[in-house]
């Protein structure tokens, strides 16, 4: 029987289990530019259209990232991403996020995490249209833009759409965000 001692054996599983990350880390990574108003993927459906920066292939995975344009008055329902953290950066307009039963208003420059696991929504609040970037680590949610976009364009049955949501590790929780109570409340 082969013997090993223990300094040996502990040796062979570092660098058993470091490889793949090191090798990963150095792999050839390429170069992603979205210039202004530009998206590396396209959407099909005018509701949802978020400008796609970085795809998941451009990161190996990692990240994707977006530009939304929302509507005043207007945001998704409320949900929780089972695969997902989401880091959003407001660069116009204001927003009002929820996220773990806790509400709070954003403006230019704000920044919010949104961990995966924790249900949240958001909404713009402001009269004009605004805008944010969100991250999305790992990568891959363009797949779901992707997907719901061409549903609605079909005019997917809500049972398909939540076929979708569940496909891409989404649960819906309840109903958008703004409701005119909750408006009420917020401004005054």
């Amino acid at each position: 029987m082969l013997e090993i001692d223990r300094r040996s054996l502990l040796y062979a599983f570092g660098i058993a289990s470091l490889t793949p990350l090191l090798s990963a880390q150095t792999a050839a990574r390429q170069v992603a530019v979205s210039k202004p108003g530009e998206s590396r993927y396209k959407f099909t459906h005018p509701q949802l259209n978020p400008l796609c920066m970085v795809t998941s292939q451009d990161s190996a995975g990692s990240i994707s990232m977006f530009e939304f344009i929302g509507a005043p008055k207007q945001g998704p329902p409320r949900h929780v991403h089972h695969r997902e953290d989401e880091t959003y950066y407001i660069l116009t307009g204001e927003f009002l996020f929820e996220v773990g039963g806790t509400k709070y208003s954003l403006l230019p420059g704000s920044t919010i995490y949104a961990p995966r696991d924790v249900p949240h929504c958001w909404a713009n609040v402001a009269t004009a249209e605004s805008r944010m970037i969100m991250a999305c680590t790992p990568g891959g949610f363009e797949g779901f833009f992707d997907e719901a976009s061409k549903a609605m364009m079909d005019k997917a049955s809500p049972e398909q759409m939540n076929k979708i949501w569940a496909k891409y590790g989404v649960e819906l929780l309840g109903p958008p965000l703004l409701s005119e109570s909750t408006l009420h409340n917020f401004r005054h």
